[in-house]
């Protein structure tokens, strides 16, 4: 019993020894095979490193700088001194976007420069003293106690006492902001309105004039006395009623701008947006029909020996195939240019944005708006990379759509000396000067299109040259960092290998153990058959010498 409990245990042993390795020799196989296909993928991307032909992306991406945002495009939008919206800042400096902007500034340029009594009657004219008369005496009976709004004590309710502007009327009708975004009759109301307007003396109106608050207070005169002492003015009480008044008038002329700003942004955007996506649509088609012809033309020459109707009927047909192909992409095209007619309108707020700070010239607002499309692309790409497309992959064509962008905005900037160098042809000044199309209200002419088209060319060519190298340089990168890869599969290949002969003189250990023990074990059986025969020679030898013995004892008897 003994015997068959220990058979049955070296049995089960050997049985899981054996799924043991089997387990191992399908994982050593699987592996082998896996890292094997890996070596073969990564030997095809090291292949595939050799990167386009530079003449070749020299030749497309030319032909697209020439018609996209940095070439013909660029003609399209609103592009000026200033930016298509007049803000503040530029205001303030005379740069307007339009006729109505600039007769504002011109009134608010003369209005500066008028004298004392230029002032005087301009201010009468426009009505700022409109009412005092009446506006003093509701004040007389509405308080019974009437005290002054600077220094606090009580007022004669005669004509000693005054309404005085708090800040001033020439201040409301000289500032840029107020010009810019109200009316004649807009800023005349502001400076009536209660809060801009305080009871004080005749003395105080008189000296204060049309000084701002914090400058009068701390004039002095010939004696070094300020008028904050000279008048005994509460300089806590004044403070606050200018900024009061102020207050008031900061939120008129805000919300104004806001309105004003809103809807020219509005305006000016949507006539870009429309223009680009018109433009962006009608691009795609053209360079379609364009490169159709070409290849149809090409086609239908090759096959000259058939006959001109022959001829005719391939140019027609492979121009069927380009219409068929722009009829299926229209959806894509229609996507395309809704994109950039939204870059468009967004590129304009840019340019507003910065000039409500900086004054930016023309061909800046050109670098600002053509470059501000490639920044929207490699965001776009950053943020949702397209599927298959790692990160790191994804970071880098980021970077190269970024510094096309750069190049192409900067070639941008020779446009207007080249066009200066075209207009200097002798001869040619008559045609290059001739108007072609408005593109931003200003009539275009043949030297500016020229111009734009030649610094595309420009761009084109150094922005190609600047992502060529730059994969070159990331290539090489890759191939270094393949080439570590290639040698660590190599290493890992060598063990699977090694395993896997490992597991086949394992198994061939086995069965010559196997083979052996078998014959071990028929030589055990022939030797116990050798011995039963043996055995039973003995046993009938024993027999017969028994008989021959019996036999001779009868013998002998007898």
């Amino acid at each position: 019993m003994s015997q068959l409990l220990q058979a049955s245990d070296e049995t089960e042993i050997e049985i899981e020894s054996l799924d043991s390795m089997s387990a191992l020799r399908m994982e050593v196989d699987e592996g082998f095979e896996l890292a094997l296909q890996e070596m073969k993928d990564l030997e095809s991307q090291l292949e595939n490193l050799g990167g386009d032909n530079l003449l070749a992306l020299c030749k497309d991406n030319v032909v697209n700088t020439v018609v996209g945002q940095f070439g013909l495009a660029s003609l399209l939008i609103d592009s000026r001194d200033g930016g298509a919206v007049t803000t503040t800042h530029n205001f303030e400096q005379g740069l307007t976007a339009n006729a109505g902007d600039a007769e504002k500034y011109q009134r608010m340029d003369q209005s500066r420069s008028m004298s004392g009594a230029e002032w005087q009657d301009l201010r009468k004219q426009k009505g700022y003293d409109r009412d005092f008369p009446r506006r003093r005496k509701e004040g007389f009976q509405k308080n019974e106690i009437l005290r002054d709004e600077y220094t606090g004590r009580e007022l004669p309710k005669d004509g000693r006492t005054h309404l005085d502007h708090v800040v001033s009327a020439r201040e409301i009708d000289t500032d840029a902001g107020m010009n810019l975004h109200l009316s004649a009759d807009e800023r005349v109301r502001l400076a009536l309105n209660d809060d801009n307007l305080a009871f004080t003396s005749e003395s105080i109106n008189a000296s204060k004039n049309d000084h701002k608050m914090e400058d009068w207070l701390d004039k002095t005169n010939r004696q070094g006395e300020a008028n904050h002492e000279r008048y005994g003015i509460d300089r806590d009480k004044a403070e606050k009623r200018d900024q009061r008044a102020r207050k008031t008038i900061n939120r008129e002329v805000n919300t104004a701008a806001l309105k004003k700003y809103t809807g020219e942004l509005m305006a000016t955007g949507a006539k870009d947006a429309a223009n680009m996506a018109y433009y962006t649509a009608l691009g795609v088609i053209m360079k379609e029909l364009a490169e159709g012809s070409v290849k149809a033309v090409k086609k239908a020459f090759s096959a000259r020996h058939q006959g001109f109707r022959e001829i005719l009927n391939i140019f027609k047909a492979e121009m069927h195939e380009v219409v068929v192909r722009l009829k299926k992409r229209w959806k894509e095209i229609a996507a395309g240019s809704i994109e950039a007619g939204i870059t468009a309108f967004l590129s304009n707020i840019v340019v507003f944005l910065i000039n409500m700070f900086a004054t930016t010239l023309k061909k800046v607002v050109k670098m600002i708006r053509a470059g501000f499309v490639s920044l929207v692309q490699a965001l776009k790409l950053l943020a949702s990379p397209p599927p298959g497309m790692s990160r790191g992959d994804a970071g880098f064509e980021a970077l190269k759509i970024l510094t096309a962008g750069v190049i192409g905005a900067l070639s941008l900037g020779l446009s207007a000396s080249i066009e200066k160098l075209l207009q200097a042809i002798p001869g040619l000044q008559p045609l290059m000067m001739f108007p072609v199309v408005s593109g931003d209200g200003e009539p275009t002419t043949v030297s500016d299109i020229l111009a734009v088209t030649l610094s595309g060319i420009v761009g084109g060519l150094l922005s190609t040259i600047a992502i060529y190298l730059l994969d070159q340089l990331r290539n090489g990168a890759l191939a270094n960092k393949l080439d570590i890869q290639l040698i660590s599969q190599s290493g890992l290949l060598v063990e699977y290998s090694s395993a896997r002969s490992w597991l086949t003189l394992h198994d061939a250990y086995g069965q010559f153990e196997t083979d052996a023990r078998e014959l071990w074990r028929e030589s055990q059986q022939a030797r116990s058959s050798i011995d039963q025969g043996t055995q039973q020679m003995q046993d009938a030898r024993h027999k017969r010498n028994s008989a021959m013995e019996k036999l001779r004892q009868r013998r002998q008897q007898r």
